[in-house]
């Protein structure tokens, strides 16, 4: 089997299409595969690291766009129509598969003008324009929750299925990532990332928040992980604070999550279904500054499940932060209820 997958611009888009590459691997060893992206995504430095071929078109997003950019845009868009066809005639895959981002737009037309099957996987509780456009003609649209099934046209085929995990996520265990950031069994943990990039209000209010925290609970270990724009600015924050290690980027998230007791996250789609797979009881604080709002959408699917605290970044406070990360470091009966939904999402159920 031949398999073309597109997806790109973020790693939300990125690692899941990564995570289902690496499946269909294992399925068929001798499975061919062609990675569509574009040369200014994120994917042009990610995937050729993976050791997955790599080819790039062109295109650019639509939405939220004053008219002149979605003009260029949309030329770009078709543009890259054309080269996808070019990619998709020299590599003839047997199925097209589609994660998102606007990438996948014009590979997923052109599959269905060269007569491709396509396969969508969305990750979102609110599904992104190009994969509730694509949803029309694709043979199958796999979606996280079923929250995401009003939001697509009513003959879509949609599968519910959870979102692809890489495997080291749920096969790190709770002594190695002890070992690796040097806490003791006896330690509560707590994580805190606010996405790849990081988050300037989410830093602030966070950084207060676990002063706080520290005052009640002084032997409380906290690993932040601030994003590089923001590293210096929160650890000069927390100062000498004994307990805190503050780091720009971490590489061995598995490590992280599997040595924390709770966290502190945004919501975006792949952070979510990791928290999932690892059981952790987490605070979300769902970016104001996405498409759609989606990661409010995902956050409060969690909620109604049990399975996460959530809090609007407009109504945080440092008080209100530190008393929902307190009841999950400290309440024993709410973070087993928690884990325990976390794993039913995990599973499907």
């Amino acid at each position: 089997m031949r398999y073309a997958v597109a997806g790109g611009g973020t790693g939300g888009h990125i690692y899941p299409a990564l995570s289902i590459i690496q499946a269909l691997k294992e399925l068929d060893p001798q499975a061919e595969f062609l990675y569509i992206g574009t040369q200014t995504g994120r994917e042009s430095s990610v995937v050729p690291k993976a050791g997955v071929p790599f080819v790039t078109i062109s295109s650019a997003g639509l939405i939220n766009l004053g008219l002149t950019q979605k003009i260029t845009g949309a030329l770009k868009a078709l543009r890259g129509v054309a080269d996808s066809l070019g990619h998709i005639r020299r590599f003839r895959p047997d199925v097209v598969i589609g994660t998102g981002g606007f990438v996948s737009g014009p590979v997923l037309l052109a599959a269905r003008l060269a007569g491709r099957p396509v396969v969508i996987q969305e990750q979102n509780a609110f599904p992104g324009v190009t994969n509730r456009l694509a949803s029309r003609w694709a043979r199958a649209v796999f979606v996280p929750y079923e929250e995401a099934r009003p939001h697509f046209p009513p003959k879509a085929r949609l599968v519910t299925q959870g979102n692809p995990v890489r495997p080291e996520v749920g096969a790190a265990t709770r002594e190695a990532g002890r070992k690796a950031f040097g806490y003791s069994e006896a330690e509560k943990v707590l994580v805190v990332m606010g996405g790849s990039g990081g988050a300037r209000d989410f830093n602030r209010a966070v950084v207060t928040a676990v002063q706080l925290l520290k005052s009640r609970m002084p032997h409380v270990k906290v690993l932040h992980i601030a994003g590089e724009r923001y590293y210096e600015t929160v650890r000069d924050a927390y100062g000498d604070l004994a307990g805190i290690t503050t780091v720009p980027y971490l590489h061995n998230m598995p490590e992280a999550y599997a040595a924390a007791d709770a966290g502190i996250f945004r919501s975006g789609a792949l952070t979510l279904a990791e928290i999932q797979v690892r059981a952790l009881p987490a605070v979300l604080i769902p970016s104001p500054n996405v498409t759609h709002n989606h990661q409010e959408w995902n956050a409060r699917t969690l909620e109604r499940r049990g399975a996460a605290v959530v809090v609007r970044e407009s109504e945080l406070t440092p008080e209100l932060l530190t008393e929902a990360v307190t009841a999950l470091l400290t309440d024993s009966d709410k973070a087993a209820s928690m884990r325990e939904a976390l794993r039913a999402l995990a599973q499907g159920r």
